[in-house]
């Protein structure tokens, strides 16, 4: 029996005529963080949206834990502890940072707000909410509506709602994309640390080669929809096919 945690098999999809992730079959385990990279348009986001439910293939499966997910919603995925991160910032903009972190709490225990709770459970979900700040540097800005946060602390909270969900398995779709060269760092670092616990499996789509090389365990290659190579990232990045279709190289280039 396998030990991947998410397999994708023969996933492809359709667009009319066009075929724009064809035949990608993947294992992704516990422990090990993968960068999909590629050119644009070689279909990275669409088999990401394939894999968390943005889309439906038009063949092919995806499986978590053994369980066919192909047909179930992303928040039927989101509950079996598949999260997601967007190339753009997925918030509540009118609420606090405090507020938005709570009700990621408040979904992964599956609590209402009733009339008759306890203070104390309310208590202990605002205090997990908090854990999660802590956790992502968010603690000063606690009370801040989330609208008015610069992009770099956005994309932040946007990791601590995943965090706040618990997933087993993460996937970040360009962390860093828009962020200046000094916010950056610190959403690649939160990445870092989940990273460090071996029982989550983190995917990660990426085009900027510094974070590839920082990151990465493994690269899978995508290019016109199709997976051209897959393995160690030093391998990967300095095969001939790799670096004519990604990197722009004509054969024999240094």
């Amino acid at each position: 029996m396998s030990d991947a945690s998410l397999i994708t098999r023969d996933l492809t999809i359709r667009f009319g005529g066009h075929v724009a992730v064809n035949g990608v079959s993947c294992e992704f385990r516990p422990g090990e963080l993968t960068v999909i990279v590629g050119p644009n348009g070689a279909g990275k986001t669409t088999y990401f949206n394939m894999i968390s439910g943005q889309l439906t293939p038009t063949a092919g499966r995806v499986e978590k834990d053994g369980t066919d997910i192909t047909r179930l919603a992303p928040s039927a995925r989101a509950r079996m502890g598949l999260g997601r991160a967007f190339q753009l910032t997925n918030l509540f903009p009118r609420l606090t940072v405090l507020e938005n972190i709570r009700l990621a709490v408040q979904a992964q225990t599956g609590e209402g707000w009733g009339f008759f709770r306890p203070v104390s459970r309310l208590t202990a979900l605002e205090d997990k909410a908090r854990h999660y700040l802590e956790a992502t540097r968010l603690a000063k800005v606690a009370d801040q509506p989330a609208a008015e946060l610069p992009h770099g602390d956005q994309r932040k909270l946007e990791v601590a709602l995943l965090m706040a969900m618990e997933p087993d398995i993460y996937m970040f779709d360009e962390p860093t994309a828009g962020m200046s060269l000094d916010h950056a760092p610190d959403v690649l670092n939160l990445i870092a640390e989940i990273k460090k616990d071996k029982t989550k499996t983190v995917l990660l789509v990426e085009h900027k080669m510094d974070v590839v090389r920082a990151l990465a365990d493994r690269i899978i290659v995508l290019h016109n929809g199709e997976l051209i190579a897959d393995g160690d990232p030093g391998e990967v990045m300095s095969s001939r096919v790799v670096r004519e279709v990604y990197l722009g190289q004509a054969e024999g280039a240094a």
